[in-house]
């Protein structure tokens, strides 16, 4: 092996990664860099089968799930992932700051505070330095020495566990706009499990230590020779989805009629909108038109928990306080919430009332009434006396 790649440092490998496929990465948003990272890693679900694809190596799936974790972290700006990984795992577990974790301290330290010490971490950090990796077999020699392998240890639990740290680093994304910082939490765990699993992996081989780390660089060269395999380019030049992708994906495709011609297996936009109930622009109270804006839907919204709350104080409009207004109120809440209206909605709160006990109707038709500045409450007044007549 070349021994510029051995003494490489993980920065650099970021580097390498981030400048081979600046041009592809930047035009993708940072969910699809997720994606596709989830993407390689369902390789890894063949580590927990039986299953095999030809041409298909699970093992290759750890570097290119590394390659798009690198990929990620780029897309948000992180600028050393040596310091993001060092700041969690100083050479100890983030939680017991044992330099060889134990699940019972672990989990008692958890208890007290679920979250890391960090600044027993950054001190522990400064005393650890000269126990800090620089080359990607370093930074994998070190998670096998903090998070030792057990003899019963297999991938279906690992890989569970795995998918959980996944899963809090899909939340990262998404709460991103507001508490960035997270990110960098939850990005140092999914490395600190990848290594993990490739430590697993190689234990099941019965690896040398030595080899272990040689065996994941190696691998790693194969797949990103500080070029784009593809292409072959420095800088990749490939398309978005690469042909060899659509072939692979062409006998998945169902047959039949096209996915947005009509009766399709896809809705189109405007079927979506009529199908789903979007929201209407404007609905019908009885004879009366209104526009939804945003005057309108806090009037409504306001009437319509007063309602609910003049429907629990008055006992006798309680008992007849049927299952049908109560859904009626309950949607209207929710979608006014989410300022919008919908014309279902308002015909169905018309009809629950209309059908009511002729006591209870009277009642709530007193409290419309009262209501007097509304215009669509007097609307929705005469409205449930048609219905009534009808």
């Amino acid at each position: 092996m070349d021994t510029r790649y051995q003494t490489r440092r993980l920065d650099d490998w970021y580097l390498t990664i981030n400048r081979i496929y600046i041009d592809r990465n930047f035009h993708r948003d940072r969910f699809s860099i997720f994606a596709h990272l989830v993407e390689i890693l369902g390789g890894l679900s063949l580590l927990a089968t039986s299953k095999t694809k030809p041409g298909v190596t699970s093992e290759a799936f750890v570097p290119k799930a590394i390659a798009w974790w690198m990929a990620l972290c780029g897309k948000h700006g992180v600028r050393s992932v040596e310091d993001m990984l060092w700041r969690k795992f100083p050479a100890v577990c983030p939680y017991c700051l044992l330099s060889t974790h134990i699940d019972d301290v672990c989990r008692e330290r958890k208890s007290a505070s679920p979250g890391p010490d960090w600044d027993a971490l950054r001190d522990t950090g400064e005393r650890n330095s000269s126990q800090r990796p620089s080359t990607l077999a370093g930074w994998q020699a070190m998670f096998a020495k903090i998070y030792g392998m057990t003899s019963t240890e297999d991938y279906p639990a690992t890989l569970g566990r795995f998918t959980e740290e996944l899963g809090e680093l899909a939340e990262a994304l998404r709460v991103w706009p507001i508490a960035p910082g997270y990110l960098l939490s939850e990005a140092a765990d999914v490395f600190a499990w990848l290594m993990h699993l490739q430590n697993l992996i190689h234990s099941k081989r019965r690896l040398t230590e030595r080899d272990r780390g040689r065996h994941l660089v190696e691998w790693f060269i194969t797949s990103y020779p500080d070029k784009c395999t593809d292409c072959q380019n420095p800088v990749c030049t490939c398309p978005p989805i690469l042909p060899g992708t659509l072939g692979r994906i062409a006998h998945e495709i169902p047959t039949g009629p096209q996915p947005f011609a009509q009766g399709g297996a896809l809705l189109s936009t405007e079927e979506a909108s009529l199908l789903f109930d979007l929201g209407s622009r404007v609905i019908r109270v009885g004879q009366q038109q209104f526009e939804t804006d945003a005057t309108l839907i806090r009037e409504i919204h306001t009437a319509v928990r007063q309602l609910r709350l003049f429907a629990v104080e008055n006992a006798s409009v309680a008992r007849a306080h049927s299952a049908q207004l109560t859904l009626a109120i309950g949607d209207i809440e929710a979608l006014a919430s989410a300022s919008r209206l919908t014309q279902q909605s308002i015909d169905a709160l018309a009809h629950a009332v209309a059908s009511m006990p002729s006591e209870s109707r009277s009642t709530f038709l007193d409290f419309l009434t009262g209501l007097s500045s509304s215009l669509w409450a007097t609307a929705l007044v005469e409205h449930i006396r048609l219905l009534m007549s009808g």
